[in-house]
């Protein structure tokens, strides 16, 4: 039994030293030089870069479809304002020819009442 629990904590004892050494060295390991790093970003970005490239073509469609939609929308309120003021035009001028009418026989009837009295 003694040499068992030896054994034990033999092994124990190399297994933590073997952890030791192993974050020792992990410790000892230099950090990247500054160019590493940025060569390393800009791989990185470029491969996100890459990776945007169909979104971004997606993205892109469905804004030029939107914007279609948009333009087809404005044009055809566009297309109802020009008819709506030219109805409102033609109205206008049938009034006011109307109201020439009126105002020519008013004119006619008043001259005509005018001159009736004048004579009696």
């Amino acid at each position: 039994m003694y040499s068992r629990v030896t054994s034990l904590m033999l092994v124990l004892g190399l297994s933590i030293a073997s952890a030791a050494s192993a974050f020792a060295q992990q410790a000892q390991v230099p950090p990247p030089s500054p160019r590493e790093a940025i060569e390393r970003s800009k791989e990185a970005a470029a491969e996100r870069a890459r990776a945007m490239g169909p979104e971004l073509k997606a993205l892109r469609d469905e804004m030029t479809a939107q914007v279609g939609e948009l333009r087809a929308l404005v044009d055809k309120k566009v297309d109802e304002a020009g008819h709506k003021a030219m109805t409102y035009a033609i109205w206008a001028a049938v009034g006011f020819f109307a109201l020439m009418v009126l105002a020519s026989v008013l004119g006619g009837v008043i001259v005509a009442l005018l001159f009736r009295r004048n004579r009696a």
